[in-house]
Formats: C-alpha cells, sequence, structure tokens
C-alpha cells in the first residue's frame, strides 16, 4: 500500500470517529487494522521529515562541495591554455599577415616555438632559408648551437621559447624563395612592422629575461644603432623585463672565439634566473 492509499484510509478512519463522536469511550472499538495504520503512517510521516531534512542539506551542500571541486583543479592547467590559445590565435593573424613584402613572398612564417610559460626568451632576427621551408625558428647548423647553448645552460628547447623579431624570411631576391644563399638582415622598417607580434608573444609568455641574439634584433628592440660587441653582457630592460644582448650562433659559426663571451653572457643569465626563483 502506497502513501495515498494510507492517507485515504486515514481520512476514513477520521470521518467514522466523527460519525460515533457520542459513543462512550469503551464503546469505540479501533480495529487492530486501523492501529496498524496509524502506526504505520507515523514512519511515513518520519520517512518523510528525514527525506526533507535530508533534500534540505543536500541543496546546502551541493554547492559547497562543487565550489570546493572547481577550487581544487589546478591553476598552472587553466594559465597554460589559455596561453596557448592566445599564441595560437596570435599564429593564426600572423600567418594571414600581408603588411609588408616579406609576407608577400615567404613560404611559411615562422612564429615562434617552446614552452608558453618559459623562463627565458631567445629572440632572433629572422627565419632563414631552412626556417622559411620547415616554419621552424633557428634549425640548421646555427639552430644546433642554440640547442647547445640552451641544454648546457640547464635548459631544453622545450623549456625555454625561442622567436625572432620578424616572422617571415629576409631575402635578397624575394621572388626565388628556392634559391640558397639568398637570405639577407631585415630593414629597419621590416622590425619596425613586424614588432608588434613580437611584443604580444613577450606579453603572453611574460619571461624572466629576454635573450636578443645578434645585432638586428638588439637594435631593433633597445632602439640603438651601436654594435653588438659594446652592447653584449650588460643587462637593460625591454616591457620591465631584464634583456640581456649577445651574439647571433651564425657569428659563432663564423668565428668560434666569440663563444667564451656568450657563455660569459649566459652565466649571467643563469644567475638571474635563479635569484628570480
Amino acid at each position: 500500500m502506497n502513501q495515498s492509499e494510507y492517507l485515504k484510509l486515514l481520512r476514513l478512519v477520521r470521518t467514522a470517529i466523527e460519525e460515533y463522536k457520542n459513543w462512550d469511550e469503551d464503546e469505540l472499538v479501533i480495529d487492530k487494522s486501523m492501529q496498524r495504520t496509524k502506526i504505520e503512517q507515523k514512519e511515513i510521516t518520519k520517512l518523510n521529515t528525514n527525506i526533507k531534512n535530508d533534500d534540505q542539506k543536500l541543496t546546502k551542500q551541493g554547492p559547497i562541495q562543487m565550489k570546493k571541486n572547481i577550487n581544487q583543479e589546478p591553476i598552472k592547467n587553466i594559465q597554460t591554455k589559455n596561453a596557448e590559445q592566445k599564441l595560437d590565435d596570435l599564429k593564426e593573424r600572423i600567418i594571414g599577415c600581408k603588411k609588408c613584402d616579406l609576407g608577400k613572398y615567404r613560404l611559411n612564417a615562422v612564429c615562434g616555438s617552446g614552452n608558453p610559460y618559459a623562463d627565458i626568451m631567445f629572440i632572433g632576427e629572422g627565419p632563414g632559408f631552412q626556417e622559411d621551408h620547415e616554419g621552424k625558428p633557428f634549425i640548421g647548423r646555427a639552430g644546433d648551437l642554440l640547442t647547445k647553448i640552451i641544454e648546457a645552460m640547464g635548459f631544453t628547447r622545450d623549456t625555454v621559447y625561442i622567436a625572432n623579431i620578424v616572422k617571415c624570411h629576409p631575402m635578397k631576391n624575394p621572388e626565388n624563395p628556392e634559391l640558397k644563399g639568398n637570405d639577407r638582415p631585415p630593414t629597419m622598417e621590416e622590425m619596425q612592422i613586424c614588432q608588434p607580434y613580437l611584443d604580444e608573444q613577450i606579453k603572453i609568455i611574460s619571461p624572466k629575461v629576454i635573450i636578443t641574439l645578434g645585432a638586428s634584433s638588439t637594435r631593433a628592440l633597445l632602439k640603438t644603432d651601436d654594435v653588438i660587441s659594446s652592447l653584449r653582457g650588460k643587462f637593460t630592460e625591454y616591457m620591465g623585463i631584464p634583456l640581456m644582448p649577445t651574439y647571433h650562433p651564425a657569428a659563432l659559426l663564423r668565428n668560434p672565439k666569440l663563444k667564451k663571451d656568450v657563455w660569459q653572457d649566459m652565466k649571467k643569465v643563469m644567475a638571474l634566473v635563479n635569484r628570480k626563483g
């Protein structure tokens, strides 16, 4: 018998009592089944009360538990997802950019690669022949040497971020991207047009230190005409971030004696990163 049937039976009992209200107390006989009904009805009432109390507890505890679970989600995962998405969105804009002639003739836009939350960000001048063909920064002999420098510092290419001041291949003959030995440094105008993309990358990644590789990127960010030999080895700032200029890896391939200077610069960077924790 369900609850509605019990209630219906209870109403019939009450009606019967009302009809015989003039009877003496001793004359009023209640059937044992009626007594059982009353007992069971009390149990039903008690059960309903418990259910109601449980519902109230669940209503109060539900949102609290949900909030606790949300707060326990790793913050780093949320940040990494946001940074990656921002860099991906920026990449799409760079790929579609035709603001200067570099974007009209290049094969691939080379946006950058590495950890979106890197402590160290390396910035070169621009993609060369191999980078333009593969769409990755710093590959080939100069890239291999940069990888060795990064590993000597105790990092890997996956834990730092590598980018260039311009994202497209500066060529002597832009109509022939398949021609080797066609590389040239970017002009100041080309770097100024492309620099807002780099600034946005720096803002997203927010590194502890920036390392500019070679004269082009150093001069563009520091707004100077000084030679790299006079700029390297001394910290300055860009966008409020310590910046260390040093020689480009390609220069070390031409003059291996410069490796000692670069390593002195990298030791200063390592000391700064360790201090910042």
